[in-house]
């Protein structure tokens, strides 16, 4: 019988696969950067505001041997990650506040890749220049910073046109009732057994502001300030994008 957390996780892929269209392939080429940037298989990653663990189940799986600090803020998700991965010595799921500056503290260095994913859009810029300072600090030297997220393109006629793709996408996807993210967070935060949560998210997300829809450029510039020797965008589809920096 499936367990309410287990359908929780479940259908969250079930709503994040129709919001991020190539998610899967966006996952696999995360990886296959990983790999070949970092020579092999990577020893220790970091997953950056990991939600229920949809990062950390595709390392687990692709690298056998790899150790992985999962971290995140939002209760009810930080409750999936840690049932999900309670029983598997390699993963620890850690609650942190990646928006003030003493997030790493008690994380320890040396990792050789941070990986995250429809995140950092979330954060103010300045915070975000905590979060990619934070980063760098954890990074070993030539260690891999993979973001899939929103980079708009930079011309405006050809970003309108692919948020009007987006959005035709999203209505086919989410016709007839099928839930969506906002759907999704509806109905798990509405579960007796998380009663009392979602003032608590409301609290630690009170700060997060939305909708960072910064060029790729603005965040290369930011992450070669942050001691990044090289970032670029290594694919896209539309507005949606994956990065990869490397570490000095």
């Amino acid at each position: 019988m499936t367990t309410l957390r287990e359908d929780l996780r479940s259908t969250w892929e079930d709503q994040q696969n129709i919001h991020a269209p190539d998610r899967e392939l966006r996952f696999k080429l995360m990886l296959d950067h990983v790999e070949q940037l970092t020579g092999g298989s990577p020893a220790r990653v970091l997953d950056l505001a990991c939600g229920p663990g949809s990062i950390t189940r595709r390392v687990l799986n692709r690298f056998p041997a790899t150790e992985v600090v999962a971290v995140d803020i939002d209760p009810l998700l930080l409750d999936l990650a840690r049932d999900a991965y309670a029983d598997e010595p390699r993963v620890q799921v850690m609650a942190r506040q990646l928006a003030e500056p003493s997030w790493t503290d008690g994380l320890e260095a040396g990792f050789d890749a941070v990986l995250t994913a429809t995140a950092m859009h979330w954060f103010p810029a300045d915070a975000l220049a905590g979060v990619y300072a934070g980063v760098a600090r954890l990074l070993r030297p030539g260690g891999v910073f993979a973001n899939a997220d929103h980079f708009p393109i930079a011309e405006p006629v050809l970003r309108a046109a692919a948020d009007a793709l987006h959005a035709k996408h999203l209505e086919a996807g989410f016709r007839d009732g099928v839930e969506d993210c906002d759907g999704w967070y509806r109905r798990a935060y509405g579960v007796p057994a998380y009663e009392g949560l979602w003032d608590e998210r409301q609290k630690v997300f009170a700060h997060w502001s939305g909708d960072l829809m910064e060029r790729e450029g603005w965040h290369i510039d930011l992450l070669r300030r942050n001691e990044f020797e090289r970032a670029g965008v290594v694919w896209r589809r539309g507005n949606d994008a994956l990065m990869v920096a490397i570490r000095r």
